[in-house]
């Protein structure tokens, strides 16, 4: 686990603070301003794959962006992509989260922030209806209406395959950027500050820089729980899940791929 970083102060009223755990967040959050809302990432900030694979200390941990970023190298980009999301296991980051979450919605509105692809994607016919039920089921939900619907498309352009959108608390980038949804949501609401917990740094800046341009300010909380998620992957194992997820678009959890990898080497050295 690396050393703890302390609060760092920008500029006047904006800033990005630091936290580990959910007091700590709750800590960063007594003096916001009573009409800020407030938006969480989902992914290792509220949830995170339950493999070795993917925890912070992993030099395996980033084989889905790469994915992502390369998908022109796979032809089945959306169904390795799906059927690693369907097929995988999550964990809360903390177990604090849900109970955290139904204290703020009582005096805040809260709303999920994520980037991911929205609509149909392989094996998955609406991603934004497939999270909305993953975090239901860890027993998280967010405040259920944005300018008084559960459903809206946010922004959408011809160029860009995913369009942003929103689904009972939940807002979805699709294709584009977080600051893309601050542009929009504060187009019909105006509240006095906005608050981004997430696990990103590159995105609370993004985040920092829409907040500039629009005169509003700013709480970031760079969310590092993940790093307190102790263990570290057995490479032959890692090496053999990352081959049957691209190779085979399936995601072995990790005693799944041990025994499934010591099944092999018996077969291959028969």
């Amino acid at each position: 686990m690396s050393l703890r970083t302390p609060a760092v102060a920008l500029n006047g009223q904006e800033k990005i603070v630091t936290a580990y755990t959910v007091p700590e967040v709750q800590k960063a959050l007594s003096k916001i301003d009573e009409n800020a809302v407030i938006f969480i990432d989902v992914d290792d900030t509220l949830i995170t794959p339950k493999s070795k694979f993917f925890h912070a200390s992993s030099p395996y941990r980033f084989l889905i962006d790469d994915l992502k970023r390369n998908r022109e190298k796979y032809r089945n980009f959306e169904e390795i992509l799906s059927h690693w999301r369907l097929q995988r296991k999550t964990i809360l980051v903390s177990e604090d989260w849900p109970d955290f979450i139904n204290t703020l919605k009582t005096v805040y509105p809260v709303y999920a922030l994520t980037k991911m692809e929205t609509g149909s994607i392989g094996a998955i016919p609406s991603m934004e209806k497939w999270r909305y039920e993953e975090l239901k089921g860890k027993g998280i939900s967010f405040t259920p209406l944005f300018h008084g619907v559960s459903e809206v498309t946010l922004v959408s352009e011809p160029s860009k395959p995913y369009p942003a959108s929103f689904y009972k608390g939940i807002f979805i980038t699709g294709s584009f950027n977080k600051s893309d949804i601050i542009r929009a949501f504060l187009k019909t609401e105006r509240p006095s500050q906005i608050v981004l917990i997430d696990d990103r740094p590159e995105y609370l800046q993004d985040a920092i820089e829409e907040c500039n341009r629009q005169s509003i300010p700013f709480l970031g909380i760079l969310f590092k729980g993940t790093e307190l998620i102790l263990g570290e992957p057995d490479h032959d194992i890692a090496e053999f899940q990352k081959q049957t997820l691209l190779e085979h678009a399936k995601w072995l959890e990790d005693e799944e791929a041990e025994q499934a990898l010591r099944r092999f080497k018996e077969d291959f050295l028969i």
